[in-house]
């Protein structure tokens, strides 16, 4: 029984992994929420979520107009215990942050509105945690979260907690404060503190001293206390450190640098980092700078971490905006049918409109719509992938457009029933244009044989006069001419083939036949058009095979014209039988100039032709051993080829035994 369908993509796998949030919201009964159950979820929600989860980087969401809320396990420490979670998990946004709602809500709606994304850095926003309202810094960027063309889906929160941080930054300035009493003090202040401390003297910036930190971070050592900084990292020379000392040194202004990038040895290699650092002048009683102290705090982990998630961010951006696929979900034991937005575009529905998939069963063309049917239920059967190009009419527009469907049946799994699910997508222009292609090539092939099959029948009556006395003059060559009728009938013919099997037209006569003698049949009419070839047949008796026997004839008669063509005059042309146990295999070889191996990949796909000095003077269309390959597919059969440059090339073709 075919499903009552509905196609919306495989939610479960978006679901994976993510922790201890990751099974929470898998398990979180989200039907009782405004945004529904997870098998309701457009593409760019599960898309989003997936990449919330599986992120090591806090992360937060408000998806929906009641600002329903999700979070990563990188988020859920910062909101402590004995506090919001999990009661965060699905609550709407107002509900969960009284406290913070009025610093916070005006941002949401700038993100909701498509206006810019926000980046703010160690705001202070205090929040419920440990059982107590905590003062807590943030860094964090609002931004939005496209659903469906034109319209916002949610809020994306990318946040760090900088508590610590900023604690930090205020002991550092709190550091420089006390440092800025006494030359005395900053000595016995520098040895122990958190941050990078360093004092130069001097245009050559002599380091004076230089906490524990410092020396940590610039991979030294005590002997380096004394000599000049260019000299302690020559690695200085050409980045902006050694020409702001100079300017703080000549203007006695402090200079305040953020996240700045620099390059420091470490361990022979140069290693890259960031920091937050002050270049504090030091003055003596005239006002004159005599030293510069240097506050640092390095930063790289912070730095690159944040960077990653931008990335990652601009990606997810992408992604979302550039798929442009339908998708679809069938649940196989109640036949609920999910369509996307875009899926139910294809088939003429507007997006807010409950599709079946009967619904969109009714939409394929007719001629096409018991294939699709039965492709369908053949998947649901067997498990074996879903792949079918249609035609399709839009319901509502009548638009006719060609989709190709690509889906497959996954079995059920502990609290996930079985499913057929899968993809559509637009090829309508690559489709005309093959269309376009066949319907010439049809043309042109049926335009030229007319006249042909009046000029061959012409020459059949004349031969048939000309069998009187002293006819055989003219006899030979009209018998010549029609085997130069026959070969443009063949070509033709070939044409012809393409179309009907591009078309899906192409229909085999099957029948019990001799391969042997088949072969020896098309050897016989090849060899009137041979002058400086030979062609040798070994034995193929007790070949009966059940196929068509035209088609396989036509197989036969395209390798040998081949060996033909691409062999030099007075060469051999070698046919040879063998039974195996399951097919009757058929080699042609001849000692022709062989074919290079970047080509023998391509050599039988359509329209392909090996170009070399050497072929440029052969006539052919690139069908031929495409068609031979196709004739012997829909026969169960295989081709292949050897060849060797400058030797030659066999041609191997088999066919399954008759049962």
């Amino acid at each position: 029984m075919l499903p009552d369908q509905s196609l919306e993509s495989n939610y479960s796998h978006y679901l994976e992994g993510g922790g201890e949030m990751g099974q929470l919201i898998r398990d979180y009964d989200w039907s009782k929420t405004a945004i529904g159950a997870p098998e309701q979820w457009s593409q760019s929600l599960l898309t989003t979520i997936s990449l919330i989860i599986s992120s090591h980087f806090p992360m937060f969401l408000w998806w929906g107009e009641e600002l329903v809320q999700f979070y990563n396990d990188a988020y859920r420490k910062s909101l402590g215990n004995d506090g919001k979670h999990p009661a965060a998990l699905g609550q709407c946004g107002a509900d969960c942050w009284p406290e913070i709602w009025p610093t916070v809500q005006p941002m949401i709606d700038q993100a909701l509105a498509g206006g810019a994304a926000t980046w703010c850095e160690d705001i202070l926003l205090p929040i419920f945690r440990n059982n107590q309202i905590e003062n807590v810094y943030w860094t964090f960027s609002f931004s939005k979260v496209k659903d469906e063309p034109g319209k916002t889906g949610g809020v994306l929160v990318i946040c760090s907690e900088t508590t610590e941080k900023v604690h930090a930054d205020q002991k550092m300035e709190k550091t420089l404060a006390e440092l800025a009493d006494s030359e005395s003090k900053i000595r016995y202040m520098l040895q122990d503190a958190p941050v990078s401390i360093a004092m130069f003297t001097g245009y050559d910036f002599i380091i004076e001293s230089a906490n524990k930190q410092a020396l940590k971070e610039w991979g030294k050592g005590e002997e380096v206390i004394g000599k000049p900084l260019a000299y302690v990292s020559p690695e200085l020379n050409g980045q902006p450190f050694l020409k702001l000392l100079k300017e703080v040194m000549d203007t006695g202004i402090p200079y305040y640098g953020n996240e700045v990038r620099g390059l420091l040895k470490q361990q022979h290699r140069l290693e890259e980092f960031y920091a937050n650092f002050v270049y504090q002048p030091m003055k003596d009683e005239n006002g004159k700078t005599k030293s510069i102290l240097m506050v640092a705090n390095v930063i790289t982990e912070q730095v690159v971490a944040r960077k990653k998630v931008e990335q990652a961010e601009e990606m997810l951006r992408l992604s979302i905006e550039s798929a442009n696929v339908g998708t679809w979900r069938l649940d196989i034991e109640s036949n609920t049918f999910i369509a996307s937005p875009r899926m139910k575009e294809l088939f003429g529905y507007t997006a807010e409109e409950e599709v079946t998939l009967a619904n969109t069963l009714d939409q394929v063309h007719e001629d096409y719509r018991q294939q699709v049917a039965d492709a369908i239920v053949k998947s649901i059967e067997t498990g074996k992938d879903f792949s079918v190009e249609h035609p399709i009419i839009g319901r509502n527009h009548q638009n006719i457009r060609w989709v190709r469907a690509l889906g497959r049946i996954y079995p059920m799994e502990a609290g996930h029933p079985a499913h057929f699910s899968g993809m559509m997508l637009d090829i309508t222009e690559q489709k005309q244009d093959e269309i376009r292609k066949n319907d010439f090539i049809g043309m042109v092939s049926h335009e030229l044989k007319t006249p042909l099959t009046s000029l061959n029948g012409y020459l059949q009556l004349m031969i048939l006069k000309l069998n009187a006395p002293n006819g055989d003059f003219m006899a030979s060559y009209l018998k010549k001419a029609d085997v130069q009728v026959k070969k443009m009938s063949s070509m033709i013919n070939g044409f012809l083939n393409l179309s009907r099997l591009e078309s899906g037209k192409i229909h085999l006569n099957m029948e019990h036949f001799d391969l042997g003698q088949l072969i020896r049949e098309t050897i016989e009419e090849t060899n009137p058009t041979l002058h400086q070839h030979v062609i040798s047949l070994n034995p193929c008796a007790g070949m009966t095979v059940h196929a068509d026997r035209d088609k396989i004839g036509s197989v036969v008669s395209n390798l040998l014209s081949n060996a033909v063509k691409y062999s030099p005059k007075g060469k051999k042309i070698e046919v040879n039988c063998q039974l195996t146990e399951s097919a009757a295999q058929i080699s042609i070889k001849d000692e022709g100039m062989g074919i290079k191996p970047q080509s023998l990949e391509k050599l039988f796909e359509r329209f392909f032709r090996v170009e070399t000095k050497h072929t440029e003077n052969i006539s052919g269309f690139g069908i031929g051993l495409y068609l031979c390959s196709e004739i012997l597919e829909h026969h169960k059969g295989k081709i292949w080829v050897e060849s060797e440059v400058g030797v030659g090339s066999t041609f191997h073709f088999s066919l399954p035994r008759r049962t």
